[in-house]
Order: structure tokens, then sequence, then C-alpha cells
């Protein structure tokens, strides 16, 4: 198998190209200096969304969603062509507005005296979704369970050497409700694993609405907003869910003296995509909370707070080719977004 060389391109002979394009990995070559693109077989087309013709005029690091620079992208390509190969996972966001975790190995290539890079390109995105779902569930059965649990321990062990156990059956009572709560979102969080086809199209205002509703009446005391266009995204009936723990963290997390919750939608036309914020002007979040989110971490490394409602809302949106994002985090207010893919049209 060989390869083709003009002044302008760089393309695989038949035989080549057809093995290429075979193959259940995407293949991509690129420039040793520059890292432009000059080759893709279909499958590498698949994972970044784009065909062969723009994928060799856009920029890798642009539909990057995390912190890789273009320099630090060409470093790794010359590294590669210097005979050291590099691996690495990001994650990108497809011209559809979906965003998903990508492996790519590169390596060198020598054609015709000539020094390339080739890439080889894998959709991760079910693999690092199940990953944190085991650290998610990992991390609560080794912290939430076992501290509602030695609550219930503890707490027989009290009766038996007291005769009030009024307050400890409170306790005990409060501990078994929290762990059947937790069990119930478990099963729920779990679901998502088999509930990925199980999408309806959803107007973003009218769910807005309708979670807003729920507490504007118990809560006439907070200023309540809701700005949002008519907008439709393709959803699991879960992510609903995400949205209520927002809402529902900014009402019982803060005063509600002079407080503001404000919920809006709108569309990102350019990246096919819908910026959803959550914002309010109570306290900030405690970096014991947000430090695993801001840093990218699992589940696992949240060694000592308690709350798991992030973790939750960001397991939901990744399973919708979504992100979220710590938007504002001070005193005077605090912005959560949710980037979801728009609906396709209809």
């Amino acid at each position: 198998m060989q390869a083709q060389m003009t002044n302008s391109s760089f393309e695989f002979n038949d035989e080549a190209d057809q093995f290429y394009s075979s193959l259940e990995v995407g293949v991509t070559v690129h420039d040793s200096k520059t890292g432009d693109i000059c080759y893709a077989n279909e499958y590498a087309e698949d994972v970044y969304g784009y065909p062969k013709e723009k994928l060799s005029t856009i920029d890798l690091v642009e539909v990057s969603t995390d912190s890789l620079s273009r320099s630090g992208f060409i470093k790794r390509i010359r590294a590669a062509a210097e005979g050291h190969s590099q691996q690495f996972e990001w994650r990108i966001t497809r011209p559809s507005g979906e965003v998903l975790w990508i492996e790519m190995c590169l390596s060198e290539l020598t054609v015709e005296g000539q020094s390339y890079v080739i890439g080889i390109v894998r959709n991760i995105d079910d693999y690092k979704m199940k990953l944190r779902h085991f650290h998610l569930l990992n991390r609560i059965i080794r912290h939430n369970f076992r501290n509602k649990l030695q609550i219930v321990s503890g707490g027989f062990s009290q009766i038996d050497r007291q005769y009030d156990g009024a307050k400890v059956f409170d306790q005990m009572r409060r501990a078994i409700a929290e762990l059947v709560k937790l069990t119930s979102w478990v099963n729920k969080i779990t679901s998502l694993n088999g509930a990925e086809e199980n999408t309806d199209r959803i107007n973003v205002r009218t769910m807005l609405e309708e979670e807003v509703d729920k507490y504007r009446s118990n809560y006439p005391e907070i200023d309540w907003e809701i700005r949002s266009e008519n907008v439709y995204i393709d959803a699991n009936p879960l992510l609903r869910k995400a949205f209520h723990e927002l809402i529902d963290n900014a009402v019982r997390h803060n005063s509600h003296e002079g407080l503001a919750i404000t919920v809006s939608a709108s569309e990102n036309m350019a990246d096919q995509q819908i910026d959803i914020q959550v914002s309010d002007t109570g306290q900030p979040i405690p970096d014991i909370e947000i430090t695993p989110l801001l840093n990218s971490e699992e589940p696992d490394q949240l060694k000592h707070g308690d709350k798991i409602g992030l973790w939750e809302v960001q397991t939901i949106v990744n399973r919708h080719r979504g992100m979220l994002k710590l938007k504002e985090n001070s005193t005077e207010q605090k912005v959560i977004e949710i980037t979801l893919p728009l609906a396709d049209p209809k």
C-alpha cells in the first residue's frame, strides 16, 4: 500500500484508501509541522462529523472543548514526527452541537522521504460514560451509603444504652429515608445506559416554565424570572431531573430574603447548540463541591463532600452529549450553564 503526493495534497492509492476506509477506527494523516489534516478515512469523518474536504480546512484545536492549546497540539504532533508516539483523550464539538470524548494516538509516518504524522482516532464517549457511572456509583456506595448505615448502626447501639431513644429513632429514620432516596437515584441514573434511544422532542421553554412553576407558588418571596425562546432539544425524560436539581439547589441552599433566581435558554446557531443557564444571587457554591467539576475529575476524587447533586446533573448532561459549566461563582451571582445539541430540524 502506497501513498501518493502532489504539490497540494496527500492521498493514498486506491488499495490503501480502500484498506483504511474499511477500518473501524478513524485514520488521519497530519502535516508534521502544522498539524493540518492531509487525509482522513470515512470513520474519521464520522467521529469528527465533518466531510474530508472540510476536515482539511478546520483547526482541530478550535473544535476541542478542553483546554488544549494550539501550541500544545503542535508539540504533540512534532514529538510524534520525531518518533515519540503520543496518546491522549480530549472532547470535541461536532457541527451538530454534540460533545463527545475521543482518543487520539499519533505516530510518525514517512512517505517518499517526507515526514508526516498518522493519527488513530476512536470515539470513546460510551466508554467514558460507563466509567463515570462506575466511579459515581462506587463513590455513593463507599461514602454516602456507608455514612448513613453507620448512623443506623450507631443508633441501635445508643438505644441499647439509654431509655429514651426518641432522638435516636429520629436520626435513624432520616438516615433510612436518605438511603431509600439514594437507591431510587441509583436506579434512575443506571437506567440511562438502556434508555439512550428513548428520547423525545422537548420545548425547552415549556420545560423550564413547568419546573419554575413547581416552586413559584411555594416560594413567592423569591424573585423568579424566565428568559427563553421556543427552542427544541431531543432528550431523555431524565434530563428534566437535571434542571430540577439546579433550581432546587438554588432554593434550598440560600436565604430567600432578596434572592433572585433566573433561568434562561437561547440558541447558538453557529455551533448548533442551545445554552441554558440557571443563575441566582445567593451564596457561592463551596469549593469542595465544585473543584472536581472544574478539574474534570471523576466522582471518586471527591473525598469529603456529601452532595451528589452536581455529579448527578453532570452525568445526565454528558449522556445527552452536552456540557456542564460553572460560568460564575461569586458573592453577587452564581451561574451554571448547560450546553446541549439542538434538535434535528423537522
